[in-house]
This record gives structure tokens, sequence and C-alpha cells, in this order.
């Protein structure tokens, strides 16, 4: 990824949660959800490659966009690893590892916009 340096394995893994993360966020708006620092790295990415990002959002969100909301208080209370039960239940397979990672200190989805995570 193009900001943080590390092994390629790692970068697809990231890439890969932050994927099934945004995609989660859009289809299941009724969930309160939240990621951890880890996972973030690749939710920003995703975002930065804008073509990529309003195609998600118009397959996903419904042509909407979805806003991001990153510089917030961090939350301690387990929202982390109960998001990766939620992406599990909407059909990916969230990296355990990478979820526990931060699973006690996450960036919640907050109410800054209308439609963020």
């Amino acid at each position: 990824m193009r900001d943080n340096t590390m092994v390629f394995n790692m970068a697809e893994r990231i890439l890969a949660n932050a994927v099934a993360y945004s995609i989660t966020a859009m289809e299941r708006p009724d969930v309160h959800l939240g990621v951890g620092k880890t996972v973030d790295i690749g939710v920003h990415q995703l975002i930065l490659d804008t073509p990529v990002y309003f195609a998600f959002c118009e397959v996903y969100n419904g042509g909407r966009y979805k806003h991001h909301a990153p510089l917030i208080e961090r939350r301690r209370d387990g929202i982390v690893i109960r998001t990766a039960e939620v992406i599990r239940a909407n059909g990916f397979d969230a990296d355990e590892e990478l979820w526990a990672m931060d699973g006690a200190d996450c960036s919640p989805c907050d109410n800054k916009a209308p439609d963020s995570h």
C-alpha cells in the first residue's frame, strides 16, 4: 500500500479486510461498526483510489457516497471484535488476527456525516 511499508502478504490481508469492512458498512447501515487502526490503513487506501471507491459506493451503497470520519475519539469497548463478527455474517472471511490486533482500540462510526463509517 502506497503510504505504508509492509510485506506484500500483510498488505493483501489488510486491503482484503478493508474491502470487506467497507462493503459491510455500506450494506449494513443498521449495524454500528468500528474499525481498528490496522484495517483502517486499508480503508484509507481504498478511499484514496477515488474511481474505485466511487464504484464501490455505486454498487454497494445505492449510488450514495459513504463518508469516512477518521479523526474521532477512539473507543475501547470491543466494537472491533463485534464488527469482525458482522463482516463474517455478511459472507466475508474476516482475518481474526488483524481484527484482534486492535480489538479494544477502534475508531467507530460516528454522526459527523449523515452516511459515514
